[in-house]
Parts: C-alpha cells; sequence; structure tokens
C-alpha cells in the first residue's frame, strides 16, 4: 500500500515534469532562475527532513502523510492559477515542507513493515513502481501538453494526488501506526552519530550521486528539447525512455545482489553511467542525447535497488526515526546541487559542458562501489 501511494504521488509530479520546467522559465525569466527555484525548494526539504525525526516521535506517521499528499494537492492547484516569480518562490517553499514529510516517512513505513529476509524484494517493487510512474507521466503529459494548458494539468496532478489519499484509508492502512514512542535525538546528536560511521555515509554518498543526475535530467531535457525545437512529448518521451531500464533490469538485479556482489553491482552500475554521459557531452545531437540517457539508466538500474539494503544492514532498527531522516537529505542535497549546476552551465556555457561536469561529479561514486565490494566480499 506504501508503494501505491509513491506510485500515484510519482506520477502526479511526473505527469507536470515535461512542462514544468519551462513554466518556471516563463515565471522567472531565465534557465537560471529556473535551477534556483528548484534548488530553493530542495533546501527547504533539506531542512525540514533534519528535524522530521522529532516530529515522528509525536505525531502519527498516517496524519504526516494526510498532511504531505494534501498539501501537495493544494500546491498543484495553486500553481494552475499564479505566475507571480515570488508566489510560486512561496509555493516552491511549501513543496519542500510537503516533500520531506513523504520522502521521510514512507520508505521508513516500507521498511517498517517488511521482513528482513525479504527487504531486497520489497525495495525493488518499491522502487520499480517509482520508476514506472516516471515511465508513465512525462509520455502522458507530454501528449496532453500538446491538447490543454497548464491549468488542465496541473488538476490533473492534484486528481492523482488525491487518490493516493485514498490509500490512507485502506483497513490495513489504518492499523499500522503503532510503533512505540521514544525519547528524541538532538538533531546534531543525529547528524553526529550518522557521520561519524563510515558506512552509512558511503550509503548517503550513493544516493547523492544518483540524486544529483536524476535533478539535472529532469530540469534539463525538457529545456534542451525545447531549445533544439522539439515539442514537449519528446522531452517527455526522453524522460521516459531514461526510466525504462530500470523498469526492466531492477526486479532482476534485487534478486542477484547477493552481499558478494552488492559493492560490484554499484562500482560498475556508476561506471556505466559515467561513461555514457561523457559521450553526451562530446556529442551534440539531441537524438543521440535521449540514446545515452538510456544507456545511462542501465547503469542507475544497478544501483537504485541495492543503496538502502546496504544502509539498513548498518543501522538498526531503533535507529531508523533517529538517522534515517539523516540519510534522506541525500536526496535532497543532490536535488540542490543538481539544479544550480544545471542552471548555471546552461546560462553560461552548454549542455555539453553541463553534462561534463555531471559525468566528473559522478566519478569518485565508482570508487565508493569499489570500496563497499572490498567490505562486502571479506
Amino acid at each position: 500500500m506504501f508503494s501505491y501511494m509513491m506510485f500515484f504521488y510519482c506520477l502526479a509530479v511526473a505527469f507536470v515534469a515535461p512542462m514544468f520546467p519551462d513554466y518556471l522559465e516563463r515565471v522567472t525569466g531565465s534557465a537560471m532562475y529556473v535551477g534556483i527555484f528548484i534548488a530553493i525548494s530542495s533546501f527547504t526539504t533539506l531542512l525540514a527532513s533534519l528535524f522530521v525525526s522529532k516530529i515522528l516521535h509525536k505525531v502519527s506517521k498516517i496524519l504526516l502523510m494526510y498532511i504531505g499528499f494534501l498539501s501537495m494537492a493544494v500546491i498543484f492547484a495553486l500553481y494552475s492559477f499564479v505566475d507571480s516569480f515570488s508566489v510560486v518562490l512561496a509555493l516552491q517553499i511549501v513543496k519542500g515542507i510537503a516533500i520531506a514529510v513523504l520522502f521521510v516517512v514512507i520508505p521508513l513505513m516500507v521498511r517498517d513493515y517488511t521482513a528482513k529476509k525479504s527487504l531486497v524484494h520489497e525495495e525493488g517493487v518499491y522502487y520499480f513502481l517509482l520508476n514506472l510512474a516516471w515511465v508513465i507521466g512525462p509520455v502522458a503529459g507530454g501528449l496532453f501538453a500538446l491538447y490543454v494548458d497548464d491549468l488542465l494539468m496541473f488538476w490533473f496532478a492534484v486528481a492523482v494526488f488525491l487518490i493516493a489519499v485514498i490509500f490512507l484509508r485502506h483497513e490495513d492502512i489504518m492499523e499500522v501506526d503503532t510503533r512505540e514512542k521514544k525519547k528524541v535525538k538532538k538533531c546534531l546528536q543525529s547528524l553526529k552519530e550518522y557521520f561519524s560511521r563510515w558506512p552509512l555515509v558511503k550509503a548517503y554518498l550513493m544516493d547523492f550521486g544518483l540524486f544529483v543526475w536524476w535533478s539535472i535530467t529532469t530540469m534539463s531535457v525538457p529545456l534542451y528539447m525545447v531549445k533544439n525545437g522539439m515539442p514537449e512529448i519528446v522531452g517527455g518521451v526522453a524522460m521516459s525512455l531514461q526510466l525504462v531500464p530500470l523498469i526492466l533490469l531492477e526486479n532482476w538485479i534485487g534478486k542477484t545482489a547477493k552481499d558478494g556482489k552488492m559493492g560490484l553491482y554499484i562500482e560498475r552500475g556508476f561506471l556505466v553511467m559515467v561513461m555514457f554521459i561523457f559521450m553526451m557531452a562530446f556529442v551534440d545531437n539531441v537524438y543521440f542525447s535521449i540514446a545515452m540517457l538510456f544507456c545511462s539508466s542501465i547503469g542507475a538500474a544497478y544501483i537504485e535497488p541495492i543503496k538502502e539494503t546496504y544502509l539498513f544492514r548498518h543501522m538498526k532498527k531503533e535507529e531508523e526515526d533517529d538517522l534515517f531522516p539523516i540519510y534522506a537529505t541525500a536526496r535532497q542535497v543532490g536535488y540542490f546541487v543538481g539544479p544550480l549546476m544545471a542552471g548555471f552551465f546552461i546560462s553560461y556555457f552548454s549542455y555539453q559542458v553541463l553534462f561534463f561536469a555531471a559525468g566528473f561529479v559522478l566519478l569518485p561514486m565508482a570508487f565508493i562501489g569499489y570500496l563497499i565490494h572490498k567490505e562486502t566480499s571479506k
């Protein structure tokens, strides 16, 4: 049920993804501001995630999920009415808080109600549904964008968010928020404890690297297609194709990634990503870039379904409420750094320079995979 909720959340976001950077560019006036607006939302999520652990001990997780989903629905409804720089900026900040709630609470719920021996499988199902949403959503959104205006696009997303809320009424969900509340650690204490443990740092860096790249593509691919005279549907197709390898491979990888292979998969996955991203940098052709996006995701498919399995093997269950929100900030740091990189390099250099820089950012992550391979193969 929690995975289904995230499917509909991602479907709503993915549906507007092909037109959202263009919408922000019309509101703000430049690609640089698009990156700044997306980064501000992610920075807000980063700060909010650091304090979610305190809320988890005091407030029902079910209530927090209601707040998260309903807030996203209201924000997207307001997007359809406003084109003011300051109002959209304010909405980006509020959206950042809602995302923090959802992306800390729901993965924890998946972990809490999954047996340890089936965690890899359930993580695979979770990411399969997320990626399926990102395959369906951009294509559907791109097609809708050919025939309807932004108002209807945003309202369709609102309807999908409300479907996710309906799942919260399922009888199995209503019974799960029963874990005993315990004393809350201070935020700085949790930060110090998390980053003093090298395995948790490695898990953090892996997640950060992946989300730097996802955030760059989410922002730059639609703008890149528009720059080359393509309709928004092409950007939607490109974004969907990028996720197809994850759909096809992650279930198999989740089943075959035993302890001895986990680090090897991560190392090779990042090397494959870097190789194809560099190829995008050296060949300035929109169709070639779409093909390389697809190929780079073959590498990502080797990383995504096992990165949190590695994390939880080094984190005790009683530590999760305090330490998992710290790990969750890796996504937001990635979504903060990536759009700022994209906005800067697009505005002052070129898309090819952006891809070249992104490849160098991901290259050290392959070394992290090598270290994990040495650790898990002993």
